[in-house]
């Protein structure tokens, strides 16, 4: 089980050939901002009717049962995630952006991994993830990665829009 916020300074292992510094924080409301104002302007979050300062201000709440991370890439916000570590014997991934900037670098590859990881470490079975039916981009990344559709559920955050309930079975180390 994540206690506690599960990174403070973790670097991801990017293959990128500009060996750019790229590291996994705590949110801070500095990065909240801009990272809530590039993901505003990008679907799923468009679509879905998500302005800046909602996303912003989701990005800055911590709580107990959820924790807020940002991505840097040489100090300038790239990405955000935020997770519910314990939901039916694994993490739920509730949000995974990256910002249009950084899309394509591998960036959300390497949180999936990390994500994992720390499955892993607490002896974890699953990740899980929601997302919009009409988001084919992001099902086919997560298809990539290992996730697969378990549920579908209509009308979960619009009325005429419908989420897909993805899981990644993982083994324990």
């Amino acid at each position: 089980m994540f206690t506690s916020p599960p990174v403070e300074g973790y670097s991801l292992n990017m293959a990128d050939a500009e060996q750019r510094n790229v590291r996994l924080l705590t949110m801070n409301p500095a990065w909240a901002e801009p990272l809530g104002e590039g993901l505003a302007a990008i679907d799923p979050w468009l679509r879905l009717g998500y302005g800046a300062q909602t996303l912003t201000r989701y990005l800055s709440a911590e709580g107990a049962d959820r924790h807020a991370l940002a991505v840097l890439v040489d100090e300038t916000p790239a990405a955000c995630l935020t997770v519910r570590p314990n939901w039916l014997r694994g993490p739920l991934l509730e949000l995974l952006g990256v910002l249009p900037a950084f899309q394509g670098i591998g960036l959300g590859k390497e949180i999936i991994a990390w994500l994992v990881g720390q499955a892993q470490h607490h002896r974890q079975g699953n990740v899980w993830t929601i997302s919009s039916e009409f988001n084919l981009p992001a099902r086919e990344f997560y298809r990539r990665q290992g996730f697969e559709a378990v549920g579908h559920l209509p009308e979960l955050i619009l009325a005429e829009e419908a989420e897909i309930l993805l899981r990644l079975k993982i083994s324990p180390p």
